[in-house]
């Protein structure tokens, strides 16, 4: 990074940890800490000394809020406004200028939710999740059918697969414990509205089908989120399914 010649390699290569970031992460735990060493040794290389100066931000050759002045005192991030209103569907072309000030590094951090998100055609497993009933009855047992299938022709480690669950269903937990004893999952955890379901191994083109045990205890209509299998080391490359719903019908007075 001292170095002049290579100027123009670092700026690409910064760039380039910048475009293949994926939620905060690159790929493992190790990969990750790399690329934060890296970014931070290009912020250090990069500094300069503090002038006082504004920030204006532009989409699409319009102006987004009041700018924001900052002096040589001003200490953290510098927050501009929020653009989420100006973001319908589609293309758009984010600016920011600065007006005096000094050479400063930015970020763009994007928030939203997805029903379903797109799937990775890197990803090893594919999950299947459907529900036994979609309208049940308040106090009635169901059904969270599960499959997950190993798409490879090679032994796979470490497979997971996240569940989700509707809201109103209750997870029978012994009946999760019986999976784990009878050899079905390795072990389990149940997150809020997601049964995490791991294994320590999938043989090459290998099925697991299991049942998920749930009792409908809140009247209502809802939707899960979305369900989702990868392999645990490479988490970044994930196969989605779509959001399981139900629709729980209160019991009649007095049976329940």
């Amino acid at each position: 990074m001292k170095d002049e010649a290579y100027v123009d390699k670092v700026e690409k290569s910064i760039k380039w940890l910048a475009d293949t970031c994926q939620a905060g992460r690159y790929g493992s735990t190790q990969s990750t800490v790399l690329a934060l060493r890296a970014i931070i040794a290009y912020d250090k290389a990069r500094s300069q000394p503090r002038a006082p100066g504004s920030l204006q931000l532009y989409i699409d050759g319009h102006r987004a809020g009041s700018s924001v002045e900052f002096d040589k005192n001003t200490h953290g991030p510098i927050k501009l406004t929020d653009i989420t209103e100006m973001l319908y569907p589609g293309k758009h072309k984010v600016k920011i200028e600065m007006s005096g000030g000094s050479e400063m590094p930015f970020s763009l951090a994007i928030n939203y939710s997805d029903e379903k998100p797109g799937s990775s055609e890197e990803c090893s497993v594919r999950p299947q999740v459907s529900l036994s009933k979609d309208k049940v009855t308040e106090g009635e047992a169901a059904e969270v059918k599960v499959k997950v299938t190993n798409r490879t022709n090679q032994v796979i480690p470490t497979p997971v697969a996240i569940i989700g669950i509707p809201g109103g269903l209750e997870v029978r937990h012994d009946q999760l414990k019986e999976l784990v004893k009878s050899g079905k999952i390795a072990s389990y955890e149940v997150l809020g509205r997601e049964v995490v379901l791991y294994w320590r191994a999938m043989n090459a083109g290998q099925e697991i089908e299991l049942p998920i045990s749930v009792i409908a205890e809140i009247p209502g209509i809802y939707t899960a989120p979305a369900s989702r299998a990868y392999l645990y080391y490479t988490d970044e490359h994930k196969h989605w399914v779509s959001p399981l719903t139900v629709e729980i019908n209160p019991a009649a007075q007095g049976t329940y």
